[in-house]
């Protein structure tokens, strides 16, 4: 009988059997089936590798992050098989190691010691009669702007982002309805060479469906309901309810609107609520030369738990537990809870400019303040600078650097400095 590692030994020497196409497009940290294909197998990776430093940036647990720098170095290599064009399997694995430079004694990400299947599913397409696709296995799944379902496995902080779920997507004229059913576990039991990293702090499963409508093409809409159970020490049985707008005012005017509500309990029996609004109004400002500028301007709130009620108000973050709004700093700053996005009220503007074909800047200015006071006795959390600088240097490399500093106040216990977060990073796609 055939081993489980020699299992995985032959679908390796598979994937190695035959070269991909060179018709092959790849966009960063795109799921495998974005990718165009030539033969029934083909194959390809990438890789990243990323320098990070941080310092000084406050929690809500009252300590302070102290500096800390590091180098991660993130290898990928996926393989898909077509049985047909409309029956496809497809399998990804990942590895990423480490390497600080100080207290190297709690670096536990060696290089290679797990290797883990982070996509590995069945996709079945146009069955009755084209109205209906199944992708079946573990997947990544990302909906809207990524505020509600984005990632399975937060606490592996970029590493994977998978769901083990089924996926059925309904097709009529200008409807799209999927069907979910959503399960991720603590630990991957399927790594190779496991080294039992938490992906949560216990398992997750739930479900749901998601509307996507088209009828009015200056109105996109999407609808959304979706169930969780998550199971801690105290479990929480939660139910969300969504809406998403995104009018389309004019060729250069386009705004995104979401508003969420939350109901659910906890096992011990306090109820649980919460709202989400999420707002942006898009302009697209004259171009001049070959630079073309996007303002934004945007409004995001999440609820807070008041304190001095039996019932929990604060927003539960569902599947989003990601740097949103690519804040760093702030998710950080939500500790305990790595990237609990909850009590949050934060206008903010941003502009995003194309500075030459293959060189992009990103800027946004956020005021960060909070619907329930902190441990500090305050409801402002500080002012937000976000700026990002990527760059195509060719057809297969890419890279960014990305720079945050927060200017925390009164909702944090400590407020001496300025918090930071930056990072430089190099992708290649083979």
């Amino acid at each position: 009988m055939m081993t489980f590692k020699k299992k995985v030994g032959f679908f390796l020497l598979l994937l190695l059997a035959n070269p991909a196409s060179p018709d092959l497009l790849w966009a960063n940290d795109k799921a495998a089936d974005d990718i165009i294909i030539a033969s029934p197998l083909s194959w390809g990776g990438d890789l990243r590798a990323r320098v990070v430093n941080f310092d000084r940036i406050p929690t809500e647990a009252g300590m302070i992050w102290p500096e800390n720098r590091f180098f991660r170095f993130r290898t990928r290599l996926w393989g898909r098989y077509d049985f047909s064009p409309d029956i496809s399997f497809t399998g990804r694995l990942v590895n990423e190691w480490r390497e600080y430079d100080h207290d190297r004694g709690s670096n536990n990400y060696q290089a290679m010691d797990e290797v883990v299947f982070d996509n590995l599913y069945l996709d079945l397409k146009n069955l009755f009669n084209n109205h209906l696709d199944l992708r079946m296995g573990r997947q990544d799944l990302r909906y809207g702007t990524g505020k509600i379902i984005r990632i399975g496995t937060p606490l592996d902080s970029s590493r994977t982002y998978y769901f083990n779920a089924i996926k059925g997507t309904i097709k009529l004229n200008w409807l799209q309805i999927d069907l979910l059913a959503l399960q991720v576990d603590d630990e991957d039991e399927l790594a190779i060479h496991s080294k039992d990293r938490r992906l949560l702090e216990g398992e997750e499963n739930g479900g749901g469906i998601y509307i996507k409508n088209r009828l009015f093409a200056t109105v996109p809409q999407e609808y959304y309901y979706l169930y969780k159970h998550e199971q801690r020490a105290q479990n929480l049985d939660l139910h969300t309810v969504g809406l998403r707008l995104m009018p389309k005012f004019s060729e250069s005017l386009s705004a995104n609107l979401e508003l969420a509500v939350q109901d659910g309990h906890r096992q011990q029996g306090s109820s649980v609520s919460g709202e989400l609004l999420d707002f942006s109004l898009f302009y697209k400002l004259p171009a001049w030369r070959t630079i073309k500028p996007v303002l934004d301007l945007s409004y995001y709130y999440l609820s807070g738990d008041d304190p001095g009620t039996s019932k929990e108000e604060g927003w539960q973050p569902l599947w989003a537990r990601f740097p949103q709004y690519m804040s760093y700093t702030m998710v950080r700053a939500q500790v305990p809870d790595f990237a609990g996005w909850s009590n949050i009220s934060m206008p903010s503007a941003g502009l995003k400019m194309d500075m030459t074909s293959q060189l992009n800047l990103a800027l946004r200015l956020a005021l960060v303040h909070a619907p329930e006071k902190g441990p500090g006795g305050g409801d402002k959390r500080g002012s937000l600078l976000i700026a990002r600088l990527s760059y195509k240097m060719a057809e297969n490399w890419g890279g960014n650097i990305h720079l945050e500093v927060m200017d925390p106040d009164d909702y944090y216990a400590n407020t001496k400095d300025y918090g930071h977060y930056c990072h430089f990073e190099l992708m290649y796609h083979f």
